[in-house]
């Protein structure tokens, strides 16, 4: 694994990882070292030779094109999207319906099909946040290329395939009995039935799965080896029970599993699972012993000679991390019972996982070991084998599901408003995403706590100490950081800046973006609608390990610059919300006021002329005046210095409020200016550019907008001063981090 990670990256941490790994290899294998280490250049390099090769067959200009629906059609609102293969080659399929006929019609479209589409080939999306997932990344490590935008998809078009092969049939029986389940029970019960039998989660009610998600119980919702042991045992015993001999059912059992792992989706935790079955069943006909760590070292070698991508997925890693920890671990295990072999095996997954939680989500739930010691019971031996039985009986007697149907969503509801409720205590212990080098000393502290634990055989307050001291050091590194940080976050189509001052004095928001709604008939709603503020500020909030909002400035109350606040207020601690004064509040503003007053937040008005500093840092408000004007040009202006760099955040001011604050201030000499109203012509004029003459500016503007924003006016203006620009929709996210020996600039892209 560390020869795969090193061929795309080569990082001091990754050279510190290697150097260790060769020590305790040396210690461990003395005269095998060599033997072992060779697998760190031979997968290096063929992971160089395997991404040359992974790249795509189709020119750009490919517009026309045959194949097979891989995927079960995912359905939301006015989009369908599902995985195409065409020629070889596996194509995301994303369509956006015109009407709620041609919905009716597409719901008729089923994995297998065989469909000719006409379209345009775009590129997946680049990352653009920060804290972000790489979706371009993401279906590259599944050997996606494009993304297919049918100009039409005509149901009629699509046929069933007459020459299926084992594994389609294998697929098309999935997604039929899905349906089926789908069709008996209600959306949150039939979703997570779904997920415990077929590894499908799409129909999971969004709170459940968040739920889920905030306490750490995703893993029970993936199918792993836990099933794969449970549905082995079940067919083992109903072989013998038809007077089978164990070694003829063993066979039977290997040769189910690779149909098992068709059946639930073919994730990497199934087939890591899956591939350890088959061979421990083998040694066992063949009356071979082998040592279950050697035994996952051989199914890790085989799923990255298949795929050595297969090391950057999430579910690749926390499955063999789990794993290996437990079967080398059995030495913690004797003389156990059941309740304590819970407790430890919940604390120590636990703890191993917490790094890689940590990583990806920036906080980590305090009641995810009590949650998971009472819950692992419940899923493995409560739901999951309700859902096998409801399942076996709508198979072979489909008129007594009518019995089981409400008793069995009972169950699940319950089970799903237990967590609900749960979540909704405040257990989470924020930090934000560890650097590297924690990342590495987080699992030295782990592996020191459990060194000391087995040898003592016992645990003690002293082995947690490291682990601890970790902890605090990452909570404290922001309190000792003496730069600033200016971070425009890239939320589309609106503004979104964050201001961490030096030594985290202070942090302040400028505007949380939000989407501008437009009406919508029933058909084209989504599940969730795309909130930027939930997606791209708060994730950016937490990956910077933020636990409060000092002062929540709204510029002005249009919905893209402040349609996030009320989600803010409710999900983040704030304490000061700060806004222009408006004699005629807007609904959206007397919502913010009085979703502030329950949640014990003070509001504020901002105006002209108001000013204050936190050490060196001052803050001066240009604008509003007491006039009264549009609502875009009674946006907020301010003017900030961070040790010797200036600022200037302008809101959607146009000219006319441009001209005011030219006729009240002589000069501004700013470092940074924050382009008015997304680059619209209507703002930026030459005079003010000639008084803030600034050196860099920053724009920020949802990438193919329907405003067409920039202007190409404001754009000229700016490089005929000579102002380097950057934009949120080209450069993602920016930050600027000010210190006293100057600016440093970094973006995403």
């Amino acid at each position: 694994m560390t020869g795969v990670w090193l061929s795309k990256m080569i990082t001091v941490t990754g050279i510190v990882l290697i150097t260790f790994l060769v020590i305790v290899i040396f210690f461990q294998l003395k005269r095998k070292t060599f033997v072992v280490l060779m697998f760190l250049p031979l997968f290096f390099f063929y992971s160089q030779w395997y991404e040359l090769k992974n790249i795509s067959l189709f020119p750009p200009h490919t517009t026309d094109f045959q194949g097979t629906i891989e995927t079960i059609p995912k359905i939301d609102g006015n989009m369908i999207s599902f995985q195409y293969k065409s020629s070889g080659e596996i194509l995301v399929v994303r369509y956006k319906m015109n009407s709620a006929d041609e919905k009716r019609s597409l719901e008729k479209l089923e994995i297998g099909m065989h469909c000719f589409f006409n379209g345009t080939l775009e590129d997946p999306q680049p990352q653009s946040h920060y804290f972000g997932m790489n979706y371009r990344e993401f279906l590259h490590n599944k050997n996606i290329h494009w993304i297919l935008e049918p100009s039409q998809v005509d149901g009629e078009s699509c046929v069933k395939d007459k020459k299926e092969n084992l594994i389609s049939r294998i697929k098309i029986w999935r997604s039929k009995s899905i349906k089926q389940l789908e069709t008996q029970f209600s959306q949150n019960t039939a979703g997570l039935m779904n997920a415990l039998i077929f590894g499908y989660r799409e129909k999971i009610e969004i709170e459940t799965l968040e739920s889920y998600q905030k306490l750490g119980l995703t893993h029970l919702l993936a199918v792993s080896g836990f099933n794969v042991g449970i549905v082995s045992y079940f067919l083992y015993l109903l072989f013998v029970r038809m007077g089978i001999v164990k070694e003829l059912a063993y066979v039977l059992i290997v040769i189910f599993l690779p149909i098992y792992i068709v059946l639930t989706g073919g994730e990497s935790s199934i087939v890591r699972a899956g591939i350890m079955g088959m061979l421990a069943l083998c040694f066992i006909v063949f009356r071979k012993k082998i040592n279950p760590a050697m035994l996952l070292s051989i199914v890790c070698i085989i799923m990255l000679s298949w795929n050595p991508l297969y090391a950057f997925d999430l579910g690749f890693q926390l499955s063999f991390l789990m794993t290996f920890v437990l079967i080398t671990s059995f030495s913690l295990f004797k003389s156990r019972s059941n309740i304590q072999l819970l407790i430890i095996t919940s604390f120590m997954c636990s703890l191993f996982s917490f790094p890689i939680i940590l990583y990806h989500f920036f906080e980590f739930s305090l009641w995810s070991l009590p949650i998971n010691i009472l819950y692992i019971p419940v899923v493995s031996l409560v739901l999951f084998p309700v859902s096998l039985f409801v399942f076996t009986v709508i198979q072979l007697t489909p008129s007594a599901v009518y019995l089981l149907k409400l008793p069995v969503q009972i169950l699940f509801e319950c089970s799903a408003s237990f967590l609900e409720i749960a979540q909704k205590f405040n257990g989470m212990l924020l930090l934000g995403r560890p650097s590297s080098w924690l990342f590495l000393f987080y699992f030295l502290a782990i592996l020191y706590l459990f060194y000391e634990w087995e040898r003592n055989d016992r645990i003690h307050l002293r082995f947690c100490l490291p682990f601890m001291f970790i902890i605090m050091v990452q909570a404290c590194i922001p309190y000792l950081n003496p730069s600033a940080k200016v971070s425009f976050i890239n939320v589309g189509q609106g503004d979104s800046v964050l201001i961490e001052l030096p030594f985290r004095r202070a942090v302040y928001l400028i505007d949380t973006g939000g989407a501008i709604p437009f009406k919508k008939e029933k058909w084209e709603e989504r599940n969730e609608e795309y909130d930027v503020t939930k997606k791209a500020v708060l994730p950016y909030l937490k990956g910077r390990g933020i636990r409060k909002i000092d002062g929540l400035i709204l510029s002005h109350p249009d919905m893209d610059h402040a349609g996030g606040t009320v989600f803010l207020i409710n999900n983040f601690p704030i304490e000061t919300i700060y806004m222009p004064k408006n004699n005629n509040l807007s609904e959206l503003e007397t919502e913010i006021i009085e979703s502030g007053k329950q949640k014990g937040i003070h509001v504020k008005n901002l105006r002209k002329g108001m000013q204050w500093s936190i050490g060196n840092s001052q803050f001066l408000v240009l604008h509003p005046s007491e006039k009264d004007t549009s609502s875009n040009n009674r946006s907020v202006v301010l003017w900030i210095k961070l040790y010797n760099t200036s600022f200037l955040l302008t809101g959607d001011i146009e000219k006319e409020a441009e001209h005011e604050i030219i006729n009240n201030f002589s000069r501004l000499n700013v470092d940074v200016l924050k382009v008015a109203h997304h680059g619209s012509r209507t703002s930026t004029t030459d005079q003010f550019l000639e008084l803030a003459a600034p050196e860099f500016a920053v724009i920020s503007s949802g990438r193919n907008n329907i405003y067409g924003h920039p202007a190409i006016d404001v754009i000229t203006r700016l490089k005929k001063k000579k102002v380097t620009i950057y934009r949120t929709d080209e450069n993602g996210d920016i930050i600027f981090e000010a210190a006293e020996r100057g600016l440093k600039i970094t973006t995403v892209q």
